[in-house]
């Protein structure tokens, strides 16, 4: 039996080739490819404690019940406000900023913050709380942009009753205007539910569980039937809200 001996040309072809083949089962996708890849989500909840301090759960129950989300959930995080506190916490506004400039661009964005603000706007001594909320709420909702559809999960305090109602009356008042804009009644469900509290505003294992459901039935809905205007039905006329607009 001849054996073959080959050049060192020949062995540094081979060689080549070999590499090639395997570089072309590992190499990483370009862009174009990659985003067919891996599709953006549906749903991006940017959230504080309620939702980062248990993400695993609510990510794997929403991810379960065949919804496409993305979790962006950090205790202590602030609307507009980024400070640091045992690490970075950058603010909901910042967090947005930076999803979008990575080019996430989900069908509804849930926002489940404002509880870390209601100690300033109980203390603002402003005349009107309410609107002291609401200049607080729109650098959030100027940073996600007009015409986007946008789920706010309503604040449940129990130890800040007042400034969570002002806080609520504010977002509520820009869900009335804006038909891109919805309540996720959190602080309704929840208020008489004293037994889904570990302390004054975080829910133990049952109160947990209950958010998640609320998120999956209030985030179903609103992609069933997306947030925006609605052209009037036979018969009917365009609605004129009263009072300022």
């Amino acid at each position: 039996m001849r054996l073959m001996v080959l050049t060192w040309q020949q062995r540094m072809m081979g060689f080549c080739f070999v590499a090639a083949a395997l570089l072309a089962g590992t190499a990483p996708l370009d862009a174009s490819r990659e985003a067919r890849a891996a599709p953006g989500p549906d749903v991006v909840i940017v959230g504080d404690s309620l939702t980062g301090g248990n993400s695993n759960y609510i990510g794997t129950t929403l991810r379960n019940a065949g919804l496409n989300v993305r979790i962006e959930g950090l205790s202590s995080r602030r609307i507009a406000i980024s400070f640091d506190f045992l690490g970075r916490r950058d603010s909901g506004v910042e967090r947005v900023r930076s999803l979008k400039a990575a080019g996430v661009s989900p069908a509804l964005w849930v926002i489940q913050l404002g509880t870390n603000d209601l100690g300033v706007i109980d203390g603002c001594g402003c005349p009107d709380p309410v609107a002291y909320a609401g200049s607080i709420i729109d650098q959030l909702l100027a940073e996600i942009g007009f015409d986007v559809p946008i789920a706010w999960v309503t604040v449940a305090s129990r130890s800040q009753w007042d400034a969570s109602r002002w806080f609520n009356a504010a977002i509520a008042i820009r869900a009335a205007r804006d038909p891109y804009i919805a309540l996720i009644r959190w602080n309704e469900l929840s208020t008489s539910r004293s037994d889904w509290f570990a302390d004054h505003v975080h829910p133990n294992s049952t109160g947990v569980k209950a958010f998640a459901q609320m998120y999956i039935d209030r985030i179903s809905a609103m992609l069933a039937n997306p947030l925006g205007p609605r052209p009037p039905g036979p018969g009917l006329t365009t609605a004129v809200r009263l009072g300022p607009s």
